[in-house]
Parts: structure tokens; sequence; C-alpha cells
């Protein structure tokens, strides 16, 4: 098994969009409406995409298995920052439920922490689905803390709880 991590270009849009939504699915199923996520257009995501690539907004970073991307992640400085938050930020970190339990999201998860290291950063945050155990998990075996910070987002006219984790790199 082979795993290699590169940096996303307008060309990866397409498996991005596709990757996002597959997680989407696997991740928030039992926490958002069925209907909401049946309903995601893998083409508006491959839009965003798209656009967040040309516009450089955060760093997206892709995870491939065997020659085939399965995974990716956006990393970039704190959004909705003040003086006591932390630096840089793990904007989100989706892989393909096919590419489940390979490994792959650990070497990915990685390589973004080096990338906020090797930019300066010394403190990160993310934000994980309150009621995501696996998720939650996932952070917590990689060096994550909860910090007590929790925010309520609208997804679908549907209220999804938060909670905010953080990491000394």
């Amino acid at each position: 098994m082979s795993i290699q991590v590169r940096e996303a270009t307008l060309e990866d849009a397409a498996d991005m969009g596709c990757i996002h939504v597959a997680a989407w699915r696997a991740a928030y199923a039992g926490l958002m409406p069925a209907e909401f996520l049946e309903g995601l257009d893998e083409e508006r995501f491959v839009a965003n995409w798209v656009r967040h690539i040309s516009e450089q907004e955060g760093q997206p970073w892709l995870a491939e298995l065997n020659g085939r991307v399965v995974a990716m992640t956006t990393i970039g400085p704190y959004r909705d920052r003040s003086s006591e938050d932390p630096s840089g930020e793990l904007y989100m970190l989706n892989c393909h439920p096919k590419a489940f339990g390979t490994g792959v999201a650990k070497v990915l998860h990685a390589h973004g922490i080096h990338q906020l290291q090797q930019q300066g950063y010394e403190t990160a945050a993310l934000w994980v689905a309150t009621d995501n155990p696996r998720a939650r998990r996932f952070y917590e075996r990689e060096g994550w803390s909860a910090d007590g910070r929790v925010r309520t987002e609208t997804f679908g006219g549907s209220d999804l709880d938060e909670t905010r984790y953080t990491i000394t790199l």
C-alpha cells in the first residue's frame, strides 16, 4: 500500500468534490437530515474547490492511496481570531469512506501539522461535530484536546453542534 501526499491543483477539484460529498454523507449520517445529505450537489462542491484553489483560500493537500486521491485536508491561519485564539487552523480533513482504516487520514493529518509548523504557527485549532465520536477519537489519538469552546452551525436548516479542539505544535 502506497500513500503519497501532495498539494492540490485545479485538476483535482472533481476528486475533491467527490470525496467531500462522500465524507459528509458518512460522517454526518444521523447528525444531519438524510434529505440534506442525499441532496448534496457534487458539482457545487467541485465549483467551490475550483474557487478555493484559484483564490488560494487555505492550503489544500491531498492523499493518494495507490495512485488514487482518497483524502484531503486544508490548513491556514485561524479564522475568527482574537488575541487568545490559536494561530493556525486545520480547516477540514475529509477521507472517502472506502479509505477508512487505511492510515491515509493519519498520514495526511501529520502532513498538515508539519505544514502548520513550517509556516511558523505555534498552536492550532479545529472544529469537529460534537456528536461525531469517530472523528473525535481520531483527533484525540493525534494529540488534540477539546478546549471547552462550542458553537452551533446550521446546515440544510438543521443545527449541528461543534466542539473546538486545540494542539500545541
